[in-house]
């Protein structure tokens, strides 16, 4: 028998978050949210057995999902409790030592959760994961208090649980399906049928979210993107000798030391900006270079649009072809570049890289349309990885610091640009990800 083996619950119907599919085949940062719970598991122990248990009519697209794992999907019940005895039963026929049940609704488990677990099962029997709660807690009778408890021993429940396989399925059997209904985890089942059983605590986590309502789809977004490591600037590791890349706005900047960069880790590279005679903020210029470089090339692997506008002031002291020229170029342009790579990139299965800037998560005074163009760079990048996923295509955005360009001296004047990211730190990141086989990352450097 292995040592331990996971069952990641997948069953519900997310009817308290009102979508018309349910939340674990929701996707977030790229991937669906049961994808992210089979990740934390399956990177902490790739060897061991993963059982998802599903809704019968999400089996074929869960399978289609986890196709080259070895994930064993499998129908789950009506309710958290059926679910798990599903995979219990799955289980039993070359049953482990211990089980270990997971949420996929909760895709921010940590290794050190999952180690602290497997640590605790060595010596007991159960195992459940909380943290102290810092909320009060009240008793309620008829609408009223009845009682407030301290908080000195009150928890918030998490998962994973984990058991000894027989201890938990025995317990299943002997309540039966219609009383097993009547709790809310395996350990309260445990618990109800080893009454003089030890349910040992591991310390949670705040960030070991439960994704149950609309809100917490934005808070998990968040949390993907806080979680997005700076990507570290040297060339080892990358992966694009051979590769061909075109940049748009590759004539000055960020872009300019992107064309740099690839030249320098072998990729066939094509810097594209208006000098070069193409705007970005006009369609058919931008289908035209991109179909121009595919006769040339046979494929473009990579397109990245570094191209950008600021015009520093208050909104209403700008004309309207200040505030339309910052919109055309930070985000029609941004659209037309997408729109028209589509083909290639579909053929190549590459990768389209995008720039939004740190001013995207709170618009800022004095530049308040390019602000918002970059919180839709943001955006659209989301929106795409999910379309083009099935495409084959990558769709990720990197979000620079303060960087010493042309453009930033020109709007903020008297800056000490020691304080500022060079160009190259930023474009050996950007090198980083697009040697990735990442997407939907918002990438901060």
């Amino acid at each position: 028998m292995c040592d331990f083996a996971f069952v990641l619950l997948a069953g519900g119907s997310g009817s308290r978050l009102d979508s018309p599919i349910p939340k674990q085949f929701i996707r977030v940062a790229g991937k669906t949210i049961v994808e992210h719970s089979f990740a934390c598991l399956h990177s902490f122990a790739p060897d061991a057995r993963i059982v998802i248990t599903v809704p019968a009519d999400a089996l074929e697209h869960a399978r289609d999902l986890f196709k080259g794992t070895r994930a064993e999907v499998i129908v789950g019940g009506s309710s958290r409790q059926a679910s798990s005895y599903a995979a219990l039963r799955h289980l039993r026929a070359d049953p482990p030592k211990n089980v270990i049940l997971h949420d996929s609704a909760r895709p921010f488990l940590s290794h050190q959760i999952i180690h602290d677990v497997v640590e605790a099962l060595a010596a007991h029997e159960a195992v459940d994961v909380a943290i102290k709660t810092s909320d009060t807690i009240i008793v309620e009778r008829d609408g009223f208090i009845q009682s407030i408890p301290k908080r000195d021993h009150i928890y918030r429940g998490q998962t994973p649980q984990a058991f000894r396989f027989d201890a938990l399925i025995s317990s299943y059997e002997e309540l039966g399906q219609d009383k097993v209904g009547e709790f809310t985890d395996d350990c309260g089942i445990y618990m109800a049928c080893h009454p003089m059983g030890q349910v040992r605590i591991v310390k949670g986590s705040s960030e070991n979210i439960k994704i149950t309502d609309s809100i917490d789809l934005v808070l998990a977004d968040e949390l993907f993107r806080i979680r997005q490591q700076h990507l570290a600037p040297n060339l080892s590791g990358l992966d694009l000798k051979g590769k061909n890349s075109v940049v748009f706005g590759g004539s000055m900047g960020i872009g300019k030391a992107i064309v740099q960069i690839l030249e320098e880790a072998g990729s066939t590279v094509h810097s594209v900006s208006r000098r070069s005679g193409c705007d970005i903020t006009d369609h058919a210029q931008v289908a035209s270079t991109i179909d121009g470089l595919v006769r040339e090339w046979g494929h473009i692997d990579n397109v990245i649009n570094a191209a950008g506008l600021l015009i520093k002031s208050p909104l209403e002291q700008q004309s309207p072809a200040d505030v339309a020229q910052q919109v055309s170029v930070n985000l029609l342009g941004s659209l037309n570049v997408a729109q028209c790579s589509h083909a290639a990139l579909k053929a190549s299965h590459g990768m389209l890289l995008q720039f939004s800037s740190s001013s995207f998560t709170r618009g800022r005074a004095d530049y308040s349309a390019y602000s918002a163009c970059k919180a839709a760079i943001v955006n659209l990048t989301q929106a795409l990885s999910d379309e083009w996923k099935d495409d084959g295509i990558r769709v990720n955005c990197v979000v620079p610091g303060r960087t010493d360009t042309s453009m930033r001296r020109a709007n903020f004047s008297g800056e000490d640009q020691r304080t500022l990211l060079s160009p190259y730190e930023v474009a050996l990141a950007s090198a980083k990800l697009l040697s990735s086989s990442d997407t939907g990352v918002i990438a901060r450097v």
